[in-house]
């Protein structure tokens, strides 16, 4: 039926609503109950909620890591789907912003792949696309980085596109990821889609990696 897991596989995937508790902002898994991760409490994010269904682990990490590294597309139209599916229940916003992709390692790779995740969506669900975000610097990768070290590699390295200034004021907005692993690019993102007169960023991810 076009769908390229069986059900059985499908029904396999860590979904993060396995976990009793949960952070209401971030969605990281609790050890014990509380509305906020300890994070979220002492520096509260300018993003409203995570939506996102799953836990960065097995099997999903292996077909992220397909559409990622090894250019898998028809895996990323399947991680795509599987997140229409959760994002139809929640509340939908204005518009929908891929996390950007600087030139030079977009060049190298072949496409931006939070592209490739926001498109299918935002047709699903009858959705404007704004790339209101760009990169400036490359930067250094933010794999194996800790949560200081994200957010001094982040820093000057994201900006506004001007020409989409005007549709962000009051606007809701979803930024579109594949991973939230420290929230050091979506804190980052989402304080500035606010600073330029968002008034709401709520962020859409595949999936959440837990605490180590």
């Amino acid at each position: 039926n076009g769908n390229a897991l069986c059900s059985e596989c499908e029904q396999s995937l860590p979904r993060l609503d396995s976990h009793p508790w949960r952070c209401i902002q971030c969605s990281l898994p609790l050890a014990t109950e509380a509305p906020l991760c300890g994070h979220c409490v002492r520096q509260p994010p300018a993003f409203s909620r995570c939506q996102i269904p799953f836990s960065y682990s097995h099997p999903l990490d292996f077909l992220i890591h397909q559409f990622k590294y090894r250019r898998q597309l028809a895996s990323g139209k399947q991680l795509a789907q599987l997140l229409l599916q959760h994002c139809r229940q929640v509340d939908q916003p204005d518009y929908l912003v891929p996390v950007p992709m600087h030139w030079r390692k977009r060049w190298q790779s072949g496409f931006n792949h939070s592209e490739l995740l926001t498109y299918p969506i935002a047709q699903g669900l009858g959705l404007p696309v704004l790339n209101a975000l760009q990169r400036q610097h490359h930067g250094h990768s933010q794999k194996g980085l800790g949560r200081r070290e994200r957010m001094s590699n982040l820093r000057r390295a994201f900006s506004v596109t001007p020409k989409y200034r005007p549709l962000l004021a009051q606007a809701h907005i979803a930024l579109v990821d594949d991973v939230v692993t420290t929230t050091a690019t979506a804190r980052c993102l989402s304080e500035l889609l606010i600073k330029a007169g968002a008034a709401r960023v709520d962020i859409w991810a595949l999936a959440r990696t837990p605490e180590r």
